[in-house]
């Protein structure tokens, strides 16, 4: 006789939180305390959680099975992590990164650097559509530049971090800007036209802000240092055009719409030719910078500390946290607890501010969860997007906050793989880098300051007011195309 299956127990909204908050606390503590690796501690959660899915009426089999296909969500992102990886080596072996450090020290006025870190970063996560690329090439120059110049390396990290994320958000290429619009229904480009409301006066504050602490710094106190960073440079590296071709390969790769992963791939590719040809690397060491980074052997600390790093190996950490943070999230999710979590909060929501930052916070949590803006943005859209028809909202307001906390919310978390990976690539900590993010400050401040003027707040329907039309749009499939169009 077969054995009926195990009749499942519902998920409570005190069970709810105290799971959620036993991962919170098990994930804190280990990062405060033992200074272990997050993608350990992830992996021993599923002692926990498994018999606690057991206790629901899951089978131990059931439970490992929603967690390893979880991860197949996590999947591109941790390619295109590994990739950046390889990218981050392979510069600094053809030059690339070294010859934007040099002419950078070389020409940029140091009381215009941090303005000059935001808008490079902006420009190359514009064409890059993603964050970590940017941040693991531009980035590590900037860091490096600022250093040279007496700059603080928090300050500079978030320079770099505004500019990266910023241009991420606003790329048709990034894939956080492609789900939003996708999960809110919502053509991408009027997406992105619609966050530019909101995103040109908190970049525009961010300038002033970065060009009001730039000021401060003349570069006189480090022009010793700076001179020592330059002259290891020119001795360890051929510093001419073809130094930068791998830049130019990669951003030719973007233009033409090739995906990230592609144009990362390429541009490392491009890199090893490079540093064999022109830089005159052995074969066997330019394919081992590919995977496991650039090493330079030198007496001066600063070019060490500043080139030695980039390589597969040097993500696979960062990969194991994304991977086993994702199958804690499936768990999390199959037994009900982030369902529980979201209708207890969305029993505040009565108007449309209420929804608006409710969709903020949702994105913060969901990056608290699952570690990964991507999850945040599906777990969140998936949730409210129906939300703002009943409120006679259309989805370019959705998919507008979203990103106000899916995208931006990722560095506020200490466990995410975005600020994991921003963490361990600039050498700077999130605690010390937080005062320096005004962008990502101010994003979801000001649309949630939109919404409650009702200015850019966008109806589906311009002759009633913010009052459920979900029926009506439901019955209307010219309107719908319209409003996504």
């Amino acid at each position: 006789m077969e054995k009926e299956p195990k009749k499942k127990r519902e998920m409570n909204f005190l069970a709810a939180v105290l799971l959620f908050a036993i991962v919170c606390a098990a994930i804190a503590i280990q990062k405060a305390v033992f200074g272990g690796d997050m993608g350990a501690m992830f992996f021993m959660l599923w002692v926990i959680l498994i018999p606690v899915g057991m206790f629901f009426g899951y089978s131990s089999h059931e439970m490992e099975e929603v967690a390893l296909k979880f991860t197949q969500k996590a999947l591109g992102a941790v390619f295109i992590l590994l990739a950046a990886g390889a990218l981050i080596g392979c510069w600094i072996a053809s030059g690339t990164t070294p010859a934007i450090i040099y002419y950078g020290i070389k020409l940029i006025n140091p009381k215009l650097f941090l303005v000059t870190a935001l808008l490079l970063c902006s420009v190359v996560s514009l064409f890059c559509g993603t964050s970590s690329g940017t941040v693991g090439t531009a980035g590590v120059a900037m860091m490096g530049i600022g250093t040279s110049m007496g700059i603080p390396a928090p300050i500079t990290a978030g320079a770099v971090i505004c500019g990266a994320f910023f241009g991420d958000k606003m790329s048709p290429m990034s894939d956080t800007t492609i789900l939003a619009s996708s999960i809110s229904e919502v053509n991408i480009f009027k997406h992105i036209r619609h966050m530019i409301y909101d995103q040109v006066p908190a970049y525009l504050i961010s300038v002033v802000f970065f060009l009001v602490l730039g000021l401060r710094y003349n570069g006189d106190v480090a022009s010793a240092y700076s001179a020592q960073l330059m002259d290891g440079l020119q001795s360890n590296f051929r510093l001419g055009l073809v130094a930068f071709i791998p830049l130019i390969i990669t951003g030719v790769l973007l233009a033409l719409k090739q995906s990230a992963l592609l144009s990362i791939l390429g541009g490392a590719v491009s890199s090893i030719l490079v540093a064999i040809f022109y830089q005159g690397m052995g074969v066997a060491d330019a394919f081992n910078v590919f995977y496991n980074g650039f090493s330079i052997d030198t007496d001066i600390d600063a070019l060490a500390t500043l080139l030695n790093r980039g390589g597969i190996a040097s993500m696979w950490s960062l990969a194991g946290i994304t991977l086993f943070g994702f199958t804690v999230a499936g768990m999390l999710d199959h037994m009900g607890v982030i369902q529980k979590l979201a209708e207890a909060m969305m029993k505040c929501v009565h108007t449309p501010v209420g929804v608006s930052v409710m969709t903020i916070v949702f994105g913060f949590l969901g990056n608290a969860i699952a570690f990964s803006q991507n999850f945040a943005i599906v777990m969140t859209g998936t949730l409210m997007a129906p939300v703002y028809s009943k409120y006679n909202m259309q989805p370019k307001n959705c998919s507008r906050d979203l990103e106000a906390g899916g995208t931006y919310g990722a560095m506020f978390i200490p466990w995410n793989a975005n600020a994991v990976f921003a963490v361990a690539t600039l050498g700077v900590g999130v605690t010390e880098y937080l005062p320096y993010i005004p962008l990502l400050y101010l994003t979801p401040i000001i649309v949630i300051l939109y919404t409650i003027f009702r200015f850019k707040l966008d109806k589906i329907y311009d002759d009633a007011g913010y009052v459920d039309v979900s029926d009506r749009l439901a019955a209307d499939p010219e309107r719908q195309k319209e409003i996504a169009s």
